[in-house]
């Protein structure tokens, strides 16, 4: 049993009928694709429309990476999302400035393959961190690199039904992000974020 209930964020919704499965099972974060690079992007509209369909209990979190302050602060000024994550190259000044232009907490994601990436991730100046394989990979990375980070932290990179369970278990994680391992032919598929979400609640 866990001293602290890991979250849980389901991300990369970009249909209603996604909205209609977080709804329904309730995870504690929903992240969208705010950057056009990847292939999750939805568009400002399109995350409009999602977001007033979503429960006021399930913050929504804005995914970008390498975008101008002014493009991320506008989601911010619309209320279109609770939180923003940095996917990218942002350096620590970059998150300084955005920290100042916006109200809302920043996750700036780590691609971890060594324990200085590690120690990157404990100096930063975000809100919180999320240690990854990369940018939307679908893979784990080497798990064994984590040691007593020192801070809350997102767990993210390839966790689905098989895996997330014994990840906070070991780790006991702030949250955990998952995205393709709840997927069915690269759609959102609502029993897989059913089973997940009942797994890891189960488990603490």
């Amino acid at each position: 049993m866990t001293e602290q209930k890991t979250r849980i964020k389901i991300c990369g919704l970009r249909r209603m009928e996604d909205i209609e499965a977080v709804n329904r099972y309730q995870p504690d974060y929903a992240g969208f694709i705010c950057s056009s690079r990847f292939w999750r992007f939805i568009s400002k509209d399109t995350l409009t429309g999602l977001r007033h369909s979503l429960k006021d209990n399930i913050r929504s979190v804005g995914v970008f990476v390498d975008e101008p302050v002014d493009y991320i602060a506008d989601y911010v000024r619309h209320d279109l999302i609770d939180m923003v994550q940095l996917h990218g190259h942002e350096p620590q000044s970059y998150i300084q400035e955005l920290q100042k232009e916006i109200r809302v907490p920043v996750i700036k994601a780590f691609k971890i393959e060594s324990e200085e990436d590690i120690e990157a991730a404990r100096q930063s100046i975000a809100d919180y961190v999320l240690l990854d394989n990369g940018a939307g990979t679908g893979q784990t990375f080497d798990w064994s690199l984590i040691r007593d980070i020192g801070r809350p932290f997102f767990l993210a990179g390839g966790l689905n039904e098989n895996n997330a369970v014994s990840a906070v278990e070991k780790f006991q994680p702030y949250a955990v992000d998952i995205s393709g391992g709840v997927e069915t032919d690269r759609r959102k598929d609502p029993e897989k974020i059913r089973r997940v979400i009942r797994l890891i609640r189960s488990c603490q």
